[in-house]
């Protein structure tokens, strides 16, 4: 043979990927079905989920509230104290509701509402809150948001005290911790307490170094920044009534 002659055939291949197999169409559908999600879907099972939690939670007579002890002893152990809650307070038991508070001052029915919501056990004893308050010059708010930071609002106290404010002032149990006959005893010593000792203008602040040492020299100031957080929280509720 003169000559080998070799005729090679190129297929033209095209190499465009479809639009159903791009990147771009993945991530737009990535992107279509988290829209959907968010929007429609997650709104609904979390409701879902969110209501099923709270109507167990609400169902169980023996919800603990909090494991922690107070700011002011945290040498004290928990078989010292005892859990007050809405479902096993005194006032269950009488016969008289005092759910309902007949008062032209709005800042009696923000208390409520908010002792309420807090499932404080103080709650029906809202006037006395601002009564005595309103006796000794002190700002309505500051006793009761002592008892959120030191007590959880009068749910973890030292046993039988009704002691809601970690006060060692009269009536001192074996540990040191006031004793009070009921809440509204409680409310009128700390309130008197704080008035006539710290007088009426300082802040929380101001009153932590001496009511709370321990936190007056820790830069995070928990006590005095608790403290005025419920005391801004019930001002909002005060602004806010329905």
């Amino acid at each position: 043979m003169d000559g080998i002659y070799f005729s090679s055939m190129v297929k033209k291949v095209n190499t465009r990927k479809s639009f159903l197999n791009s990147s771009i169409f993945r991530i737009s559908l990535f992107v279509v079905f988290s829209l959907i999600y968010f929007f429609l879907i997650s709104p609904l099972l979390e409701g879902a989920i969110t209501n099923s939690v709270l109507k167990s939670v609400r169902g169980s007579k023996d919800t603990t509230l909090n494991y922690l002890t107070p700011l002011y002893g945290q040498e004290i152990y928990s078989s010292e104290y005892t859990i007050k809650t809405l479902v096993n307070s005194d006032f269950t038991k009488s016969s008289t509701d005092n759910s309902n508070i007949v008062t032209e001052d709005p800042r009696v029915i923000a208390m409520q509402k908010f002792l309420f919501e807090n499932n404080s056990p103080m709650y029906p004893y809202a006037k006395s809150f601002i009564t005595h308050a309103d006796q000794y010059g002190l700002d309505w708010r500051l006793v009761a948001s002592i008892s959120g930071v030191e007590s959880v609002f009068g749910n973890i106290i030292p046993k039988d005290t009704y002691n809601a404010w970690g006060w060692r002032g009269i009536n001192k149990d074996v540990n040191g911790w006031s004793q009070f006959e009921n809440w509204d005893s409680g409310i009128v010593e700390v309130t008197r307490g704080l008035a006539q000792g710290y007088g009426v203008d300082m802040t929380p602040f101001q009153i932590e170094p001496y009511y709370c040492p321990p936190c007056g020299l820790n830069p995070a100031h928990a006590w005095a920044n608790g403290v005025s957080r419920y005391m801004r929280e019930l001002k909002y509720y005060a602004d806010n009534l329905n």
